[in-house]
């Protein structure tokens, strides 16, 4: 996928002509940036942004770099989510790509798609390899094109000036799933957070770090895997209570059951992205004095 088009490739991929994005370009319509020899550049976030407020179709998608089926595949998330499992079994990394952008482009929510057709489908081949109907091959091979699937659509968010706040986080530990945790910093993006993702498997003393160096207003802890109950819930209250009284803790993940959650301080616990959406913006609008690190279980929403 480009970073950047000029208005004659956009004009190619929606067939129109090259004046009429010109004038788009000029009345502000599409926002454009400048080339050191003075040449318009549209940042390919710009392009989504345009194409979700407005009644173009890409004609021809392959001259942006994206999926020749853009545009073309099924914008309902119920009937979209088996063809985007499919394509992950069967590897067409092309196809898997089209139907994320293009349920995007109609204008679905993040957190639903990636709740409802890419969180889904992968549950659905674990469960599959659980039974040996798929090989480990093909269940690996799925998580990583989903994982390259979310880095670029990391590229077409369009980004909010100024950010709402500083949002940082990653996984402990021996946690080392990374599609979870890149979803939440998807989520988080979009909804106007400056996301800072740490990465996977991070020492608690390594975290506590990140907090004292960033003071984010925003910290997420993704939770699928723990290999010593006790000692995870002695290193996290020792890294919450380390943290500035304005960072709000964010947890979620499978691994975070009632039993384990009930020996734990955060902000919020979310069940799904939308959750995580829904306390996102919640705490865009409070004020930063009340946003931070809330003891007790404030709000019992479950897992990225």
């Amino acid at each position: 996928m480009k970073s950047q088009v000029s208005p004659k490739q956009l004009a190619r991929a929606l067939q129109v002509s090259e004046s009429s994005v010109k004038r788009w370009c000029d009345q502000g319509v599409i926002p454009t940036v400048r080339t050191a020899g003075g040449h318009r550049r549209i940042a390919i976030s710009t392009v989504i942004d345009f194409l979700q407020k407005n009644d173009h179709r890409l004609v021809q998608p392959e001259i942006l770099g994206l999926p020749v089926t853009t545009g073309s595949t099924e914008r309902m998330l119920q009937r979209a989510q088996p063809t985007f499992r499919e394509a992950l079994l069967c590897g067409d990394e092309q196809q898997a790509r089209a139907v994320v952008l293009d349920l995007f482009l109609a204008d679905h929510e993040l957190s639903a798609i990636l709740d409802d057709v890419v969180a889904r489908s992968l549950h659905e081949i674990g469960e599959l390899w659980g039974c040996g109907d798929v090989d480990v091959y093909q269940e690996r091979r799925a998580c990583e094109i989903s994982l390259r699937v979310l880095h670029e659509m990391r590229q077409v968010l369009p980004r909010k000036e100024p950010p709402v706040g500083l949002a940082i986080g990653g996984t402990p530990g021996s946690d080392l799933y990374h599609v979870p945790n890149t979803m939440v910093d998807l989520v988080l993006r979009q909804v106007g957070w400056d996301t800072h993702n740490l990465g996977v498997g991070l020492p608690f003393d390594t975290l506590r770090q990140a907090i004292a160096d960033h003071r984010p207003r925003l910290f997420w802890l993704s939770v699928s895997h723990v290999d010593d109950s006790d000692q995870f819930i002695s290193d996290y209250e020792s890294l919450f209570a380390s943290a500035p009284p304005e960072t709000a803790f964010v947890v979620g993940g499978r691994a975070l059951g009632e039993s384990l959650r009930r020996h734990l301080h955060y902000a919020s616990f979310c069940d799904n992205l939308r959750h995580l959406e829904s306390f996102a913006r919640s705490l865009a609008t409070a004020p930063p004095q009340v946003s931070g690190a809330v003891s007790g279980t404030m709000n019992e929403s479950r897992a990225f």
